[in-house]
């Protein structure tokens, strides 16, 4: 089994994948968006304390007033919490999962001791494997 990044065998070496092409980097939820969720969430969900985590649903991002106040980054509100203390009238914390998959999604850079081929022995081993496995 080669590694991820390389691609197949050729000639007896294994040639690389092309580079990944570069994720657009994205920008943190607007201050429009913030208050749009603040002000017309329809999902909270108690966290602990006086703690919530407030929430636009798909049904209500569908409004018109929302739609008008938002425009394209209406649809941003379904990647959206805000964690909310009802005592003290703050936002705790703003969590965007777009952002946070998107940071998942970057590649990490890889140097040549990252990677790894395998021996011709190693090779020998796995065709044996496959010739056992067909002839079954």
């Amino acid at each position: 089994m080669a590694s991820k990044t390389y691609a197949g065998r050729r000639n007896g070496y294994f040639q690389p994948l092309p580079p990944l092409p570069k994720l657009p980097t994205r920008q943190p939820p607007s201050g429009a968006l913030i208050n749009a969720i603040l002000e017309y969430a329809d999902f909270s969900q108690p966290l602990g304390g006086s703690r919530v985590c407030l929430r636009v649903s798909e049904r209500r991002m569908k409004d018109p007033v929302i739609k008008e106040l938002l425009g394209r980054e209406t649809r941003r509100l379904a990647d959206v919490s805000v964690f909310w203390d009802e005592e003290e009238g703050e936002i705790i914390q703003v969590l965007d999962a777009a952002a946070a998959m998107a940071e998942v999604a970057e590649p990490e850079e890889t140097s040549e001791f990252d990677t790894f081929e395998l021996t011709e022995l190693a090779l020998d081993y796995i065709a044996r494997h496959q010739r056992r496995r067909r002839a079954r």
